[in-house]
């Protein structure tokens, strides 16, 4: 018989001994490592204690950073409400309409609208001799998209300081500012407005009269800090100065332009001359140069509000932007909008009332510190410009612009005060 040998294949016992051996001779050194004073555990936990101390470290030191930048930039406070700004008071203030507008309240001012008016409204304000203003909402000088203005129904826009023209058609969409306000000190044909209008200061350009800004750097350096300024909701009226309270002779005149100052409120009728005038009366009849001298005077020295606004008689970045912000909060058109009803009304009195402004589109044209190189004849320049829609012709709208004599001083021109804040 074949005898089969079988060899069997394995681990013997002795080596699995010796295999345990060493492993446990293994477990023994890494248990040792790992609990020994320099171990893994105990580095372990030594790093996580110095990483807490350093992260406590690094919020100490970003608390003392935080400290300094509120010392240089204090936090912004909850801002109040416009509406809640019910009394005149010696103090300027930062708040917001009920959407979140940025809106300021000048010192000696005081809220005077509707409850639940809004920027798209139109926030209007008053001193303490009812002479009401429109706050004119501005987010930026120089188109970079910041500071826009929320509408009610969600969305925004943007409202850019600058000299305007604007399609002759609906919706009288505003061109590309020829001039914008963060570049209002350039003096090139891109500056021109329709060919020959520039927004010139007194000293600079007027060869053949008129007046400039008071100081036109100074109203865009506040309309860029404070997003945006205030113009008269009324044409201005006759109002109180040391002028006779009737009839006077032209000897008088310069001395009441002097000292006279004009009224931002309803007028209680309608002047048919200079010498007629009475407090209280619309006025016009008046020059572009008595006109931006008056509206100088509106606050000036020893007046409450002169400490924190200064007053103007409006220049052409008011204005155009005024037309702007109309239109863009649901007032499509306006600026091609005007007048031919043929009746010149106290202020107050028309229907021509957009976001709580009267009469850019009709009653009294207006007078601007706007220039105008235009002329009829070497003798007979136009260098005083006047603005917006009137009673007197179908062909005057609010955009609308012309130049007129330094001596002019018809019954159809008026004027409109601007303030700034300081």
């Amino acid at each position: 018989m074949r005898k089969v040998n079988y060899k069997e294949k394995g681990i013997t016992l002795i080596a699995l001994v010796v295999t345990i051996i060493i492993l446990l001779i293994l477990a023994g050194v890494t248990l040792t490592t790992a609990l020994s004073q320099n171990g893994l555990f105990q580095r372990a936990k030594i790093a996580g204690e110095k990483y807490k101390e350093s992260e406590a470290d690094e919020a100490e030191k970003l608390g003392e950073v935080e400290k300094e930048i509120d010392k240089i930039n204090p936090p912004a406070l909850p801002k109040e409400l416009v509406t809640s700004v019910t009394t005149t008071d010696h103090e300027t203030k930062h708040v917001e309409d009920s959407l979140g507008n940025p809106v300021v309240i000048p010192g000696g001012f005081k809220f005077a609208g509707e409850p639940d008016d809004t920027v798209q409204d139109g926030i209007i304000i008053e001193d303490d001799e009812q002479n009401q203003f429109v706050w004119i909402p501005v987010s930026n000088t120089n188109e970079d998209k910041t500071g826009l203005i929320k509408k009610e129904d969600g969305t925004t826009v943007e409202i850019t300081l600058g000299r305007y023209t604007f399609d002759t058609s609906n919706p009288g969409t505003p061109t590309t500012p020829k001039q914008l306000g963060a570049n209002h000190s350039e003096r090139s044909d891109k500056t021109k407005i329709k060919d020959f209008f520039y927004e010139d200061t007194s000293d600079d350009g007027r060869t053949y009269g008129g007046e400039g800004a008071k100081n036109l750097a100074e109203f865009v350096r506040s309309v860029e800090e404070n997003h945006g300024y205030y113009i008269a909701r009324y044409e201005a009226s006759f109002g109180s100065g040391t002028a006779p309270d009737g009839s006077y002779d032209n000897e008088t005149v310069e001395t009441i332009m002097t000292n006279q100052k004009p009224y931002s409120k309803p007028s209680k009728n309608v002047s048919t001359s200079l010498m007629r005038y009475t407090e209280g009366t619309l006025w016009n009849f008046i020059t572009q140069g008595d006109a931006s001298k008056v509206s100088q005077n509106m606050y000036s020295e020893g007046d409450t509000e002169a400490k924190y606004v200064e007053s103007d008689l409006i220049n052409s970045y008011a204005w155009d932007t005024a037309i702007v912000y109309i239109q863009a909060m649901g007032n499509e058109n306006y600026a091609n909008a005007g007048d031919i009803g043929g009746v010149l009304y106290s202020t107050g009195r028309t229907e021509d009332e957009k976001c709580h402004v009267f009469d850019m589109a009709g009653n009294a044209r207006e007078w601007t510190t706007e220039y105008s190189t235009d002329r009829y004849s070497d003798t007979n320049r136009c260098p005083c410009v006047v603005r917006g829609g009137g009673f007197a012709s179908g062909l005057y709208y609010t955009a609308r612009r012309d130049g007129y004599r330094k001596t002019y001083d018809g019954n159809h021109v008026g004027f409109r005060p601007l303030l700034y804040l300081k």
